[in-house]
């Protein structure tokens, strides 16, 4: 199923890079910034590697499940998110995407986010529940 999404991927971006884009002005003012639109795609690109990766290494490798009953999961849950949402509006936009342009900064900025989201954070959670868990035995 990876490769199928990993073809999509590369169709998008033959397509969005080889596809004319209108020019239309009203007033003076650009209706539709190409630029803007192929940053927005190549971004969705981006997540979609990183939900094909991260998918792929849970299947095989981590096989995470939810720890119920853990105390921590709701602060854990919560911390996780609160670093996605600074790497997303804080942390990318001032050192990935100055660094590697904005196409790709964004590609790789929102496909490094979700690998965090699939495969780094499930791991510090599997981690924090086995030791309350230890602490409770």
């Amino acid at each position: 199923m990876q490769q199928v999404g990993i073809l999509f991927i590369i169709a998008v971006f033959f397509y969005i890079y080889l596809k004319p884009y209108p020019m239309d002005y009203v007033n003076g003012e650009l209706l539709v910034d190409p630029q803007k639109m192929m940053k927005d795609t190549i971004k969705g690109c981006g997540g979609l590697l990183g939900f094909l990766i991260g998918s792929f290494v849970d299947r095989h490798f981590i096989k995470y499940e939810i720890p119920y009953g853990s105390k921590n999961l709701p602060l854990l849950t919560f911390v996780g998110a609160a670093l996605m949402i600074a790497w997303s509006q804080l942390v990318a936009p001032a050192t990935l995407v100055p660094a590697l342009g904005s196409h790709w900064g964004n590609f790789a900025s929102c496909e490094i986010m979700v690998l965090f989201a699939m495969i780094v954070w499930p791991l510090v959670i599997r981690k924090s529940a086995a030791g309350e868990k230890a602490a409770r035995d």
